[in-house]
């Protein structure tokens, strides 16, 4: 098994895996320290297995816990910057632990000791409070080590964007130079027809009218400073349907475009080349049946488009990024509609996301 996808998956098999192997382990580690401790007195073997079984039967505890930490304070509080409400619940959380703790002492693990042959010793009342340190400090070591394996997952993560960053900064630069402002999706599909124009006629034939709308499309409506939104989508349609004829690699596509548009404009080649970036990145990965996602909706002039693809879990960077298509479409969007968009890349582990927001009626003619 790969060790970087059962560390970064977030697909569901890994995730079980990960995870289970995880509470083994933390059973095991504990089983052994236990049985190290006792095993003058019972012998280690003995001492060894009641321990397990003793640990597994309260790691349900342990793993409330610290997925209450991970899955609740985490995104609501910490995320969020909220400090002081994240401290306080986690430290109202520790006490309840210890209580549910403590009641799982007293009614279950005297069955557990009993089956093993083993005598139960109750604390006394002078040691409750020696009790409550050790349980205290032992509930929060547990948060603290999930909390840590989460944030330095992140922090891995955040670390190969800020890379990423740094490398399509140099990528950008001789474009920048060049004054490179055109999409480039014609002269690949073009290459592409070329090759499978003798393998596969029918897909060649089926192609042409597409190519031909395109190209009429960038030879009179490029340069417009605005075109109706509709026309727009049907490139756009247009588009994707000869990535999806031509593409080398069968890719799972789903347009959902939540508006029937009238009389709204936008400048051209700001949603098309988006998806064309997606479909480069696609293409220069060896997934298998990969996705791509692209949501669209218009209200009161406001156009919305979040735009999803799969990536290998290997790299956090946009091999062949072709990134300096997503740098012209923000340098546009602020000559166009300053202060009245917004733009946003993110990259997870398998995905990565854009999402556009456009008030088409702020636009600068």
């Amino acid at each position: 098994m790969n060790i970087h996808p059962f560390v970064f998956s977030n697909k569901q098999s890994y995730r079980i895996s990960r995870h289970a192997s995880f509470w083994f382990l933390w059973i095991l580690y504990y089983a052994i320290m236990s049985a190290i401790i006792m095993y003058p007195v019972h012998g280690f073997a003995k001492s060894f297995f009641e321990s397990f079984v003793e640990v597994a039967e309260s790691t349900p505890l342990d793993m409330c816990f610290c997925y209450f930490i991970l899955y609740y304070l985490f995104p609501k509080f910490l995320y969020n910057g909220r400090y002081v409400g994240m401290l306080f619940l986690w430290l109202l959380a520790s006490i309840v632990f210890i209580v549910l703790y403590e009641l799982n002492a007293a009614f279950l693990v005297p069955y557990i000791r009993e089956g093993f042959g083993m005598k139960t010793t109750m604390s006394s009342p002078a040691n409750y409070a020696y009790d409550f340190f050790i349980l205290f400090s032992q509930i929060n070591m547990e948060g603290c080590v999930a909390a840590s394996i989460k944030l330095g997952k992140l922090w891995y993560v955040k670390q190969q964007e800020i890379d990423l960053i740094n490398q399509e900064k140099q990528k950008i630069k001789p474009h920048e130079d060049r004054g490179l402002i055109q999409p480039a999706f014609l002269t690949d599909l073009l290459t592409r027809m070329e090759i499978i124009a003798n393998e596969k006629p029918m897909v060649a034939a089926q192609s042409m009218k597409k190519i031909r709308n395109l190209l009429l499309y960038i030879l009179y409506e490029n340069t417009s400073s605005k075109v109706p939104l509709h026309k727009e989508f049907a490139l756009l349609q247009e588009y994707i349907d000869l990535e999806k004829l031509t593409a080398e690699k069968e890719v799972n596509v789903n347009v959902f475009i939540n508006t029937s548009p009238s009389y709204e404009t936008i400048a051209p080649f700001i949603i098309l080349p988006l998806v064309e970036n997606a479909f480069k990145q696609l293409n220069s990965y060896g997934l298998k049946n990969p996705s791509l996602n692209l949501h669209i909706s218009l209200q009161n002039e406001i156009i919305d488009i979040t735009l999803t693809w799969d990536k290998p879990i290997e790299t956090s960077s946009l091999t062949n990024g072709r990134n300096v298509i997503l740098h012209n479409i923000s340098k546009r969007l602020q000559l166009i509609y300053p202060q009245s968009h917004e733009l946003n890349m993110m990259i997870e582990t398998e995905k990565i996301f854009i999402h556009l927001k456009i008030n088409l009626k702020k636009a600068i003619n």
